[in-house]
């Protein structure tokens, strides 16, 4: 910012309009069940495809799907192959090798490397990764909209979709941290949620508490791991906001 310029308002008008627009809207239609139920599966894509592009990074083939059966979706994923994490390991090293000069990034970088690491060389540590995606993926997904509605990049007809953003981040955030919420303070929904997909197969989070009690000394439960969930939901918004702010005092 120039000397003396007048000091820049931490939020615009125009992005207060939006944000409260989006929040509004949000409101209203979680708040109705047919409309709740038409949008949640805006939450199920967001969902399904955080397994499936976690799936593909740790050599699991991976195909989403909405799952018309027993509701929400289902990721179709095939054995681990060991020629896709190959190319996941060669595709990391390109970009290492093609951001040398960048120190921020290069670091970056490694630390996902390394972290990849650890979770590609287990297969209880994948089955951890993979059934933890689709949730995280919900708020990191809200997040980017979040920034992108707050920032007005990545939009082609920015007065459209910027509200828009803002309603889909905000629907996602409430049916996601609500979803945490319940399952820590709802008995009978939580029963629920432990029979699985038709008796069979267990929930993404049950899968989560499971592998941290055989393979971890933890063992928080469904219920300590909707907490943890509950708590990771703050971190993508709060983060868009802050890169928002630092690029207005930039």
């Amino acid at each position: 910012m120039a000397a003396g310029a007048p000091a820049r308002r931490a939020f615009t008008q125009q992005e207060l309009r939006i944000l409260a627009s989006g929040l509004i809207a949000a409101i209203v239609i979680y708040a109705l069940p047919f409309t709740r139920f038409v949008f949640s599966a805006l939450v199920t894509l967001f969902h399904e495809l955080g397994h499936a592009v976690a799936g593909w990074l740790l050599g699991h083939p991976s195909l989403p799907a909405f799952d018309f059966v027993y509701g929400g979706g289902f990721t179709h994923m095939s054995n681990f192959r060991v020629s896709i994490a190959i190319a996941v390991a060669a595709a990391i090293g390109y970009c290492g090798w093609l951001f040398r000069e960048h120190r921020r990034i290069l670091i970056s970088i490694v630390v996902f490397a390394i972290v990849w690491l650890i979770f590609v060389s287990s297969e209880w540590r994948r089955e951890l990764a993979i059934a933890s995606a689709g949730h995280i993926f919900e708020f990191i997904l809200a997040g980017i909209l979040f920034y992108q509605a707050l920032s007005g990049r990545g939009w082609r007809m920015p007065e459209i979709e910027r509200p828009l953003g803002a309603f889909a981040a905000f629907f996602v955030q409430i049916h996601s941290m609500l979803f945490a919420r319940r399952l820590m303070t709802d008995p009978d929904f939580l029963a629920w949620y432990r029979e699985g997909k038709g008796g069979a197969l267990m929930n993404d989070l049950e899968v989560v508490a499971l592998d941290l009690h055989i393979y971890t000394p933890f063992n928080p439960g469904i219920e300590g791991v909707a907490k943890l969930l509950l708590i990771f939901s703050l971190i993508p918004i709060a983060a868009a906001v802050a890169w928002h702010l630092h690029e207005q005092r930039s």
